[in-house]
């Protein structure tokens, strides 16, 4: 008897100890050396150097990346200046020269040209210049990255470090997060948010208090492979968001339990998208993604620098010299690891921000860079500013430029159909046009020979001339599309013969309905009704959108570059409805299935049942719930 009561022990035993050791929460996580990290970022740099036809990494920073300033190097050269590299010159200079040149009407694109400048080392008076006119001009990332140029030592008249730090806390939803805007936080607004707070998570109790929060938030949402899903949809770009975040206060997520789920760490989830030539996919098993890329190659770094002691990866190594902020509440220490111990004490030697003026004035609660809210600048006046979402409400932009016309946008974001069938005007019938187009053209250089004979001007000279420039504008017509009203508007969907399924889109404006005499503005509110189209497979909201524009003769204006390495193209008028036409805080927001994605339209890959609305607002957003019957929009 004893014997078995014995064997039934050890074996329920064996049993419990089997079931705790599989416990995925018991898992042991693979522990990434400073080494290994190195290696992944240098992975990429490389990866960048072929890709560019770079000998080194100074000739990619002088030559492709200096080439693109102000269009698609920001954010390289910041990580680069913060992985050790100083030589910008050649990229400030062209950086300097393009702000010249160019009106950027986008207040986080400017903010974001600031924080290059401020990378790159150049003294240039933009990066303070636009402080004044860009900080809250769009919502919550002109919050965040405004934040980011002032925790860097400059400087401007209305507002402070302190300030903005405040304005930012009382953005913070009920969850723990922060969003674009309405009713739930998400991944990627809330780690942004967190790095600009960074500076001051140890010096003040309120921004402590809400960054635990936001950890918690992000913690809660980690995936089982250590990464995350945006919209349903798993990636390494909010992974590596996360990243930054908890680097930038010390949280040492290889080693923090917080952040280890079923074994895999935060590096984990990102590193899972990794293609052997060192560059990183969106979606795990295609092709290289010049956005996961970017950020993952930042985020390491960030992580790199936080093992290291160095300040977080938007506090610059070049960074003017600046005082140590006033203390406030002094915050409560909660236990962590002897890594985040060193780095916060590296962090508050080096981040440290100078504040003046601040009447410490309470802010109202509500939402995110599309969502407006009450907020106080740093006199303690309540003023409300004109934000904005800079991904999905058309008054913002990350990367914008200016499109103006119809068929100018048709030729920047043709879909492959599109490309192929020119929407039912047929290829024959294109180079039917241009070839009696090249007829005159050599019609009219046969005329002008004969003019020229017949006035007795008969140099060789001049007829090689003519004829050479003839041939010139010949091939410049051939080599081209050209498409009239009539033909853009056609009327006629997309040939999808591999669609991939159905998507629904409506666009209204029932906001300003009845509000002005303008003729564009249906008395209905209605633009175009709930109407299905077919998609292909890597299709858009930008796409649909284009292609309703097409079919039902809706003008569409869009600024932005819908392939932009963050995605930030936004649409500025639909209709000859225009973003600022019913206030500061008008324009176009889409939503998808109900929800504001936290991306450009041009960047949100849609699937088979999306329903897709475009909506006017007046106020960021608020006045939607009012005026829409089925419930909140959010």
């Amino acid at each position: 008897m004893k014997n078995k009561t014995l064997s039934l022990i050890l074996s329920t035993l064996v049993i419990v100890l089997t079931i705790f050791c599989s416990d995925p929460s018991k898992a042991e996580a693979y522990e990434y050396t400073v080494g290994e990290v190195q290696s992944l970022i240098d992975g990429i740099v490389d990866y960048k150097c072929r890709q560019t036809g770079s000998a080194d990494v100074q000739s990619w920073i002088s030559g492709a990346l200096a080439d693109g300033a102000g269009s698609s190097s920001e954010w390289y050269v910041m990580s680069l200046s913060q992985y050790g590299y100083s030589d910008f010159s050649r990229y400030a200079s062209n950086l300097e020269n393009y702000l010249k040149n160019n009106n950027e009407p986008s207040a986080t694109s400017r903010e974001k040209y600031a924080l290059a400048l401020s990378a790159a080392g150049s003294t240039d008076p933009y990066t303070e210049d636009i402080l004044n006119s860009s900080i809250g001009a769009q919502g919550i990332m002109s919050y965040i990255y405004g934040l980011h140029v002032l925790n860097n030592g400059y400087s401007c008249s209305d507002f402070n470090a302190y300030g903005v730090a405040q304005t930012l806390v009382s953005m913070q939803y009920g969850d723990g997060g922060w969003a674009l805007f309405g009713e739930y936080g998400d991944i990627d607004v809330t780690s942004m948010t967190i790095a600009a707070l960074a500076p001051y998570y140890r010096n003040d109790q309120s921004v402590h208090d809400a960054v635990d929060r936001g950890v918690d938030f992000l913690s809660a949402r980690q995936q089982e492979n250590g990464g995350y899903q945006s919209f349903g949809t798993p990636n390494p770009e909010s992974a590596s968001q996360v990243l930054v975040a908890l680097s930038a206060i010390g949280i040492d997520s290889v080693h923090d339990e917080r952040f280890i789920k079923n074994g895999n760490c935060l590096i984990d989830g990102i590193t899972e998208y990794r293609l052997d030539d060192g560059s990183f996919s969106h979606i795990k098993g295609d092709a290289s993604n010049e956005t996961a890329t970017t950020q993952a190659l930042y985020s390491l770094i960030a992580y790199k620098r936080m093992c290291e002691g160095r300040s977080p990866l938007y506090v610059f190594d070049n960074r003017r010299s600046v005082e140590r902020p006033a203390e406030t509440e002094a915050v409560t220490e909660t236990p962590g690891t002897e890594a985040e111990k060193v780095t916060s004490e590296n962090m508050t030697d080096t981040t440290a921000v100078s504040v003046t003026n601040v009447s410490g004035s309470a802010v109202s609660e509500n939402t995110i860079s599309g969502t407006m809210t009450s907020v106080s600048d740093v006199t303690g006046n309540v003023t409300s500013p004109a934000a904005v979402s800079v991904t999905s409400v058309s008054v913002s932009s990350d990367i914008s430029e200016n499109i103006s016309s119809e068929s100018d946008m048709l030729n920047d974001h043709k879909t492959d159909s599109e490309k192929k069938t020119a929407e039912g005007y047929s290829d024959s019938g294109k180079k039917d046009n241009k070839i009696f187009i090249v007829l005159i053209i050599f019609g009219a250089a046969g005329v002008l020979c004969l003019v020229l004979f017949l006035a007795g001007k008969r140099n060789k000279k001049n007829f090689i001339f003519i004829i050479i420039a003839a041939a010139a504008v010949s091939a410049f017509v051939l080599l081209n599309d050209f498409s009239s009203k009539d033909d853009y508007y056609n009327g006629k969907s997309s040939e999808k013969p591999d669609a991939t399924g159905t998507v629904t889109l409506e666009i209204r404006c029932d906001t300003i309905a009845g509000k002005s005499d303008d003729e564009h503005i249906p008395a209905d509110g209605t633009v175009l009704e709930k109407t299905e189209f077919e998609i292909d497979e890597d299709d858009t909201v930008f796409d649909i959108l284009t292609e309703a524009a097409r079919k039902y003769n809706i003008q569409v204006e869009n600024k932005g570059s819908a392939g932009s390495a963050h995605g930030l193209s936004y649409i500025a008028g639909i209709n000859y409805i225009y973003e600022f036409d019913f206030g500061d805080l008008s324009g176009w927001v889409y939503h998808v299935n109900g929800i504001t994605p936290s991306r450009g339209c041009g960047e949100y890959v849609l699937t088979d049942g999306d329903e897709i609305e475009w909506l006017y607002t007046c106020d960021l957003g608020h006045d939607l719930d009012e005026v829409y019957e089925d419930g909140p929009i959010s």
